[in-house]
């Protein structure tokens, strides 16, 4: 029997030979100015709308790229230079398969915004931005699996202060929506796609965020929440109504709570308030993409008076209260008969309060690097909450159920928590407090009851009590729990160290026409 002849070149030298090959030819077909070239540049841009167009094969090639080197290391290690070549072809089929659809996508995307004079801009999604591990051996967690892309409101989209979408802007809606129906999804498809890969593509889950801003809610006259939801919904109505299936589709209404720009400045004024599209495959992907979005502290209206910073209170052993029997909450200001905020301490106060500084910013999670470099090196530092106002946000919901996504991985000690501090002569009780991991997540009221001079009288009624709205900001190790009281109290700034269960806070309220500041101590209750 004649003997099968082997290669005698070496597995390393056959794999580089591979590798070279392909990224070689991601060399060639990646011009200068496209969107990978420009990573760097972008980070010195001033607007995410000032990205250059993305009509190259850029994300198919990155993904033939990392698809063709993880295949070839793959399939060279286990059967040697013939599995090296049959694993690159593999690795870059799976790889060119999700960037060929993305690229589509993006391009098509960018001549519609170019036809009718709009600002939009895009971004990669990767696993690695999910914090999720890759779906298969081949996928590098760098490869584009879906895309963020925000679209700049030119002000004609919707009736003024109302979610009725105008015929004009209904019509280039309409176009982008087709971009992700299913039928033109196929198109973009190679033709060696295997059923199961046609269904995963088909099947991407989109996510529509509706962005506004104060203005439109004063014309509105309703939050900025709602208002932004009832957007975000009309605009995934459009999708539906243009082959995208209602089951794939989710919405959310975010208001003015995640700014992409400075919200004080004209420029911030127009960009943000625009509608987002996220597309990716899983809804499990979608749960990872809110939960990990951030927002920079720093783009909201800044402190225009601000008193001088003085030292955090101490804190020392958490403390126990007797809190009273749980009451039935009514309406803010329903019971305020405590004699404006008589008790709670503290110190007259000038200037519009102390603002809080978080230290450093919470690690950036955005797909736009832009966004991202503006965060790395900026301290978390937030204007005091009498110059602030809330920014609530809504649940993400489906379309075709209408059901709100299940909630995943709460920030520690905000899990239907109960907060409780003496301030003066006032006991303070946060209960039912909750915030979800992530900016931009829906943060449920908590309830807020005040016991006038309180002495542990676990009969006591409280004098105030109300379901009462809440902002949250991080940095990477404290979380500031901002509450709107709106009683006998205006506000209070709690910060909390991570897995602390105690935090120190500011506690404003006026006195006779001049404001006043505490410092009380809140503790967790187990």
């Amino acid at each position: 029997m004649k003997k099968k002849k082997t290669s005698h070149v070496p597995r390393a030298i056959a794999i580089g030979l591979i590798v070279s090959t392909v990224t070689g030819c991601a060399t060639v077909s990646a011009p200068p100015g496209s969107p990978g070239s420009a990573s760097q540049r972008e980070n010195t841009l001033s607007s995410i709308f000032d990205s250059p167009s993305p009509c190259s094969n850029n994300d198919r090639n990155i993904g033939m790229v990392l698809g063709g080197v993880t295949g070839a290391l793959v399939g060279g290690l286990t059967h040697g230079v013939e599995g090296a070549v049959v694993g690159a072809v593999v690795g870059v089929g799976g790889g060119f398969l999700v960037g060929h659809f993305l690229d589509a996508r993006r391009c098509e995307l960018y001549k519609i915004a170019k036809a009718h004079d709009l600002k939009i801009a895009s971004a990669r999604i990767t696993s690695a931005k999910l914090g999720v591990a890759p779906t298969s051996p081949a996928q590098k967690p760098s490869a584009a699996i879906g895309l963020d892309v925000q679209v700049e409101n030119k002000g004609g989209e919707f009736a003024p202060g109302t979610a009725l979408i105008t015929p004009q802007a209904q019509a280039y809606l309409s176009q982008i929506a087709r971009q992700y129906a299913p039928a033109v999804v196929e198109k973009h498809l190679p033709a060696n796609a295997t059923p199961e890969q046609r269904l995963a593509a088909v099947n991407h889950k989109i996510l529509i965020v509706g962005h506004t801003n104060l203005m439109d809610q004063a014309i509105s006259g309703m939050s900025a929440a709602k208002l932004s939801q009832q957007r975000a919904r009309a605009v995934a109505t459009v999708f539906a109504e243009n082959g995208v299936p209602a089951g794939n589709i989710y919405y959310q209404g975010a208001g003015d709570a995640l700014p992409i720009a400075p919200v004080h400045t004209a420029r911030g004024e127009k960009e943000n308030n625009r509608v987002q599209i996220v597309d990716v495959p899983t809804v499990s992907d979608i749960q990872d993409y809110v939960q990990r979005r951030t927002v920079n502290a720093g783009d909201f209206v800044p402190q225009p008076n601000v008193s001088a910073p003085t030292p955090e209170a101490n804190v020392g052993p958490a403390v126990r209260y007797p809190i009273p029997a749980p009451v039935p909450v009514k309406a803010v200001h329903a019971r305020a008969r405590m004699g404006a905020g008589k008790g709670f301490g503290g110190a007259p106060l000038s200037g519009n309060g102390i603002p809080v500084d978080l230290g450093a910013a919470p690690a950036s999670h955005s797909m736009f690097g832009l966004i991202s470099s503006a965060q790395a090196d900026t301290p978390v530092i937030v204007p005091a909450c009498l110059s602030s106002h809330p920014h609530p946000v809504t649940a993400v919901r489906n379309l075709a159920s209408g059901q709100t996504l299940p909630p995943r991985d709460y920030v520690s000690g905000f899990y239907d928590a109960v907060w409780v501090a003496h301030a003066g002569k006032n006991l303070v009780a946060i209960t039912h407090a909750n915030v979800l991991k992530g900016a931009g997540t829906y943060v449920p009221r908590p309830d807020v009851l005040i016991y006038k001079d309180y002495h542990g009288n676990t009969r006591q009624a409280p004098v105030f009590s109300g379901k009462v709205p809440v902002n949250v900001y991080r940095g990477q190790n404290k979380t500031l729990y901002r509450v709107f009281v709106n009683g006998p109290a205006k506000c209070i700034d709690m910060v909390v160290p991570t897995g602390e269960y105690q935090g120190g806070s500011r506690l404003y309220y006026t006195l006779n026409g001049k404001k006043y500041m505490s410092q009380p101590i809140f503790s967790l209750q187990h």
